[in-house]
């Protein structure tokens, strides 16, 4: 009895097995599949970065995928060998097959037949282009190249076709800017300077030169103007210590607008504050003598060294400022150090993370190219004998200011770190300027200190290609 109900259980369950056994399952449960090619990419043989086409899929019979990929005049892009790879819905495939490595010199044209049996075709294209930016060093060239007398550059500007190096001598007045060709570097001529204890030279948006002489001795923070290398100086401001002139004002120096027509400013600085000043300028005359006097409340101290700088003529622009507050005691734990921060005139500030800076920011300028916002700075470790570097960031968005190298955008907004250079530098100084030429952008920073053959002069160039 029992025997039989087993093999009556056995027989039973064989023959479910056969029944189900021979059917074949539907993983699909019905689904259609006939969108045929959903995406295709193309990696770089031993590169992990895959480069999609500009216009998301699924793709349409007869559309063009045009796909970016990367090429730069040291690295050119080498079409006949690109690693393609296909997405396409189940019950999809691809003639030519996409196999290995694949020749792009002649654009691809595929087929993809979908689980319907419809045939669509696509062409695909590849097309090497420039990242946004480029960086080219150009040259360093030091003090004794250039025939500098006084290493210790406290000041460097360039507009136009020159690069204005201040190199006078603040007892005598002796020597004063020397003038350069901004592409070689090549001599052109010495500017006499027009007093002395001069500090700063700068240049306006027409190309008029500036040069100061700080508060020192109590003489007074006073501005010469020049109409260009040829011209006589002409004084155009003259803030005395009776006035309210703090000691060193001066110290750092910038100017925006045409100092000679229309609207212009001068923004000044001295050590051991927080407040920094500034004039009005209309066709070449100050509004008022007398300052305007902002005391920086994010300063929680007072900076051994400023500097601001306005980014428009706008009534409401913003602005920018790099303070340092140095602590010798301050070696380990880098607490203090340079800030550099946007504040526009509801003072909601925006910081850049000081992860992104050395303790010392020299100086730093603001350019723009197509619609474009870049920043650049000269930075130091804490230690006056610390190499000097200068940084390049994408700064279109300023609150990337407050990304840090791990973030995964970082990469887009830190655009360069330029050689090390310089020696010793007790004084702090260091300056640096732009040319924007179209798409291509000039960077130059002084580097100053001691050694007549590590200080000097350095130049970058920037190609930028819109996108």
């Amino acid at each position: 009895m029992n025997t039989n109900k087993i093999l009556n259980t056995f027989y039973c369950s064989l023959l479910l097995l056969v029944i189900f056994g021979c059917e074949s399952p539907d993983m699909d449960n019905g689904v259609t599949y006939n969108k045929g090619l959903l995406n295709f990419f193309v990696k770089i043989p031993g590169g992990s970065t895959e480069y999609g086409a500009t216009m998301v899929g699924p793709y349409n019979d007869g559309d063009t995928l045009y796909i970016k990929v990367p090429t730069t005049e040291d690295s050119p892009l080498d079409l006949t060998r690109l690693k393609p790879f296909a997405n396409v819905e189940n019950n999809c495939y691809v003639e030519p097959a996409i196999t290995g490595e694949m020749d792009f010199t002649d654009p691809l044209k595929i087929t993809v037949t979908d689980g319907e049996g419809v045939k669509r075709t696509n062409i695909i294209k590849i097309l090497p282009t420039p990242p946004k930016t480029i960086f080219k060093k150009m040259w360093f060239k030091n003090s004794t190249e250039m025939g500098i007398v006084h290493p210790y550059i406290s000041g460097m500007d360039a507009a136009g076709d020159n690069i204005y190096v201040h190199d006078a001598d603040i007892w005598t007045a002796g020597d004063g800017v020397r003038v350069y060709d901004n592409i070689t570097g090549k001599f052109k001529k010495i500017i006499p300077a027009p007093t002395t204890f001069t500090m700063q030279v700068k240049t306006d948006d027409a190309g008029h030169i500036l040069v100061n002489r700080y508060n020192e001795n109590s003489a007074g923070f006073i501005v010469y103007y020049y109409d260009d290398e040829n011209s006589p100086a002409k004084e155009i401001l003259n803030y005395t210590e009776d006035a309210g002139c703090p000691g060193l004002l001066g110290r750092k120096m910038s100017v925006i607008g045409n100092l000679k027509q229309g609207k212009g400013y001068i923004y000044a600085t001295a050590s051991g504050m927080t407040d920094f000043y500034y004039w009005e300028f209309r066709d070449g005359v100050p509004v008022n003598t007398k300052p305007t006097i902002v005391k920086y409340a994010s300063a929680k101290e007072a900076w051994s060294f400023a500097s601001v700088k306005r980014e428009s003529l706008d009534e409401n622009s913003d602005h920018y400022i790099t303070y340092c507050i140095y602590d010798g005691s301050d070696s380990e734990k880098l607490e203090k150090g340079s800030r550099l921060e946007v504040f526009p005139p509801s003072m909601d500030i925006i910081r850049m993370n000081p992860k992104n800076n050395l303790y010392k920011i020299f100086d730093f300028d603001v350019f723009e190219v197509n619609g474009d916002k870049f920043l650049v700075t000269l930075e130091q470790g804490f230690w006056a004998w610390d190499g000097v570097v200068m940084k390049v960031f994408e700064i279109t968005d300023k609150n990337n200011l407050t990304l840090v190298p791990d973030d995964a955008d970082y990469a887009k907004f830190k655009l360069l770190e330029s050689d090390v250079y310089g020696e010793v530098n007790y004084n702090q100084y260091g300056d640096v300027a732009t040319i924007v030429n179209g798409c291509e952008v000039y960077i130059y920073a002084s580097i100053a200190c001691g050694a007549a053959d590590k200080s000097g002069i350095i130049a970058y160039k920037m190609t930028y290609y819109p996108q």
